[in-house]
Formats: C-alpha cells, structure tokens, sequence
C-alpha cells in the first residue's frame, strides 16, 4: 500500500477518486467502475457509498443507446449511476493531490513499448498532459496516446486496460502503421491535429515531429 492509499485508505478509494475527478461530467454505473478499476463489487459498493456520503459524488442518470440484436433498432435506456458533484468543497485540492502530485508513470509505458515491435512514435496528451497542468480536462473526445509501429493490437488492449485500472480513467488511443498514420496526418485528421496542436509530449519519437 503506497502513501495516498495509506492516507485515503484503501486502493480502491484512490482509484475511484481519480476516476470522478478525470471524469467530471460522466455518469458511472457501479459495475463499470469495477471494470475499469479491476476493483472487487464488495469494495467498490462500499467506497462509492462513503464517497456519495460525504458529497464528493451524487446520484445521477445517462440515457445510452442500445443496439437491438438482430434488428435494425435502436432503443434509449436509462442507466442510474454517480458522477462527480461540482459543489464538493475540495475538489481542486484532491484533485492536486491525486492527479498532479502523482504523475502517470512515463517509465513503465517506454518499457512496455520498447518491447514490443519496431515502434516509430509514442505520443501523449489528454489526461497525459493534464496531470503536468493539474486543469481539468477541457475535451473528453482528446486523444490520450498515439502509438505507431509495428504491434499487435491485442497485446496493447491488455496493457491499455492495466493501465486503465492503474489511472482511474478510460482513454481514447489509437494504434497506426506508418502509412496509415503519413496519411491522416497529411489529410490533417482532427484528433491527431488535437493532440499534437495542445501540450503534448513524446515518449519514443523517431519520426522527429515537433
């Protein structure tokens, strides 16, 4: 158990924390945060009932969109979750301390991706550069990571969804080839234009972009 676990009391709350504040504005059902967090049912009930007793997070509702299988509709539910309450009085300072006083580790990820194939590029902003910042989060929809190289997919899934668990938030990534990544960059594709148009930063960068 690291030092903020210590202070907050468990890994679970840690997490959990993390995940509303990188999310402020998203609804989470309860079984989505065990997914996301690897977090066991029992802790995750347990946090998310403190957390809504002190104020730090409120009941709330989405409406999603359900694809209908074998039919061509599409029905809305309601989904009942918590998301973060904007009124919780200590929002900044938790934030400071959990986010940019604990930096995502850049090491872990450089080892993963030397690793792993002929890699031409890692990049990272969104939440990666957030934590540099200690804002909140100005665009959801951001690019986080963009790998280009030689890699299979599935092998970056499962260290994606670690690292997941490990940062309390879903990220937006991308996996591109070469040509393919030549290609969108030359067409201006707006979420590569997203990433690299605000603070961003490179972990492996062989192809000396600014």
């Amino acid at each position: 158990m690291n030092t903020l676990e210590k202070l907050f009391g468990s890994a679970a709350r840690v997490k959990l924390l993390r995940l509303f504040l990188l999310s402020p504005d998203k609804v989470f059902a309860s079984a989505e945060t065990t997914k996301v967090l690897k977090i066991s049912k029992t802790a995750a009930k347990k946090e998310i009932r403190f957390l809504l007793s002190i104020g730090f997070v409120k009941k709330a509702v989405r409406r999603d969109i359900l694809i209908v299988k074998n039919r061509k509709k599409t029905k809305k539910i309601k989904v009942a979750g918590f998301m973060l309450s904007q009124t919780f009085p200590f929002i900044l300072a938790l934030r400071s301390l959990l986010v940019t006083a604990s930096p995502i580790s850049r090491e872990k990820m450089l080892q993963f991706f030397k690793s792993k194939g002929k890699i031409k590029l890692v990049a990272l902003g969104g939440i990666f550069s957030d934590d540099l910042t200690g804002g909140f989060p100005s665009d959801d929809s951001r690019l986080d990571l963009v790998v280009v190289g030689a890699l299979k997919r599935a092998k970056v899934e499962n260290f994606i969804k670690n690292l997941e668990s490990e940062i309390g938030k879903e990220l937006n990534w991308t996996l591109l080839s070469p040509p393919e990544f030549d290609h969108r960059m030359g067409m201006h594709d707006k979420l590569l234009r997203d990433l690299f148009d605000y603070p961003h930063e490179f972990l492996i960068n062989k192809l000396a972009l600014d």
